[in-house]
């Protein structure tokens, strides 16, 4: 398997973590570039890397700011360890500074200048950082230490992938994080059985861009895609008013009907989602039991890692 580590930002290929996964994974090519200080230098590196190691047989790590380069690698299994997504807020507190590497470099420079044009390079970059949709989110899991003060950018990693867990620990990785957290999870990363237990969301807790069931959760084709939810006669009246008689990406008409309610169950408090189940036209449908269910998608990795799913909100 290919390793690749992105290491944060004034650190080196040489960093201590980056030595400690080349010690423990010795049976693994363990690949630990140092990222350009400039990103459109760091872009190109990526680029370079995506073309030699593929998806497959690749896994790429990143902390801080190579977490937010990490989420650039689309197609790979990857884990951001407290990614930075506005590296330029840091920068900025220190314009005009010499910052010191905090390990040494190939090229053997010492330290970079924190310039205009390198702020605005990372402000550049940051913008189109989610404007392209990541085709395999759920191929990421964002590893977040519940002492960070440098950053936190869960809400945002929230927003654009599914998989997260938090970890004993600040923005710097420790020994004990790399033995009891990151190894094992790149260890179940070699061939990840994402286990769910067939518990279902509550419906406040379900987002747009969820994927729920109608009938059997393992068959694919009763996969069940929301766009938008609500509750009761008005919001279906809502719903109805903006798409009824529209036509579906794929040309045929939309055409909606209130759906048939359970037993005990009112037009006022009828629970509602607006999706489309596979290869058919959006329907308005039965949030419950009797109608579209999103499972709960919580597992454990190793017997402690709790991984959370957030779901990714594209409303």
């Amino acid at each position: 398997m290919n390793i690749i580590y992105l290491h944060g930002l004034s650190s080196s290929g040489q960093s201590n973590t980056a030595k400690r996964l080349r010690e423990l994974l010795p049976d693994d090519n363990v690949v630990t570039p140092d990222i350009p200080v400039s990103p459109i230098k760091a872009l190109q590196l990526l680029l370079s890397l995506a073309g030699e190691y593929r998806p497959v047989d690749t896994i790429v790590i990143g902390t801080s700011m190579g977490a937010m380069y990490a989420s650039q690698m689309k197609g790979y299994r990857r884990i951001l360890v407290n990614p930075a997504f506005h590296v330029s807020d840091l920068l900025k507190e220190n314009k005009g500074k010499r910052l010191q590497f905090f390990s040494e470099r190939e090229d053997g420079c010492d330290y970079f200048d924190v310039s205009e044009s390198l702020i605005h390079e990372f402000e550049e970059m940051e913008t189109n950082l989610f404007n392209v949709n990541d085709a395999t989110p759920k191929s990421v899991i964002g590893l977040f230490g519940d002492k960070d003060e440098l950053c936190n950018c869960l809400d945002e990693y929230r927003n654009n992938y599914f998989y997260w867990s938090i970890f004993e620990g600040g923005h710097r990785l420790t020994e004990n994080v790399i033995m009891d957290t990151l190894l094992p999870l790149i260890n179940w990363f070699r061939n990840p059985d994402y286990t769910f237990e067939r518990i279902c969301l509550p419906f406040e807790e379900v987002r747009p861009g969820d994927t729920g069931y109608i009938g059997e959760m393992d068959n694919n084709e009763n996969a069940f895609k929301i766009y938008k939810k609500g509750i009761g006669r008005k919001r279906y009246e809502e719903v109805a008013r903006e798409y009824q008689g529209t036509k579906h990406y794929d040309g045929r008409e939309i055409n909606l009907h209130f759906p048939t309610l359970p037993e005990g169950v009112t037009e006022e408090s009828a629970e509602l989602v607006y999706g489309n189940r596979y290869c058919q036209t959006p329907s308005i449908e039965i949030y419950g039991e009797n109608g579209v269910q999103v499972p709960y998608g919580d597992f454990i990795i190793n017997g402690k890692i709790m991984v959370h799913r957030s779901g990714v909100n594209n409303d």
